[in-house]
């Protein structure tokens, strides 16, 4: 499942680096703060499908459990950087454009692991 996922992951960021760079035509810091952005939900996708794959071996309530707290540290992670990059103001990398970023490609990855879920719950096996 995770590999899986794992892989999945990947070609998504590929894609969307690819459609930032090229289709969006970001440049210089833009772009940098966008794949930021992108790398950050990637991370945060690969741990919550860990929890997921962790929390499978247990019954359906330890399961649901694990993706509800998975979504939440993520969203605690993803609220920290932010935080602290609008604290630090490093030069060259734009708050807008991490944060897009981070919240378009978090709701991808989200959409993919409902996919997870289903398949779990449908009984198609972790």
């Amino acid at each position: 499942m995770i590999l899986r996922h794992g892989v999945m992951v990947v070609l998504i960021v590929l894609a969307g680096a690819a459609v930032l760079a090229l289709g969006a035509r970001l440049q210089g810091p833009a772009l940098r703060g966008a794949l930021l952005g992108a790398l950050l939900a990637a991370a945060g996708s690969m741990v919550g499908a860990t929890i997921m794959a962790r929390a499978s071996r247990g019954g359906a309530r330890r399961f649901y459990g694990g993706v509800a707290a998975g979504i939440l540290a993520r969203f605690l992670l993803f609220l920290g950087v932010l935080i602290g990059i609008g604290l630090a103001r490093p030069a060259g990398l734009p708050l807008a454009a991490v944060a897009l970023s981070l919240l378009g490609f978090f709701f991808v990855f989200q959409a993919l692991e409902v996919r997870l879920v289903m398949r779990r719950s449908i009984g198609g096996g972790a």
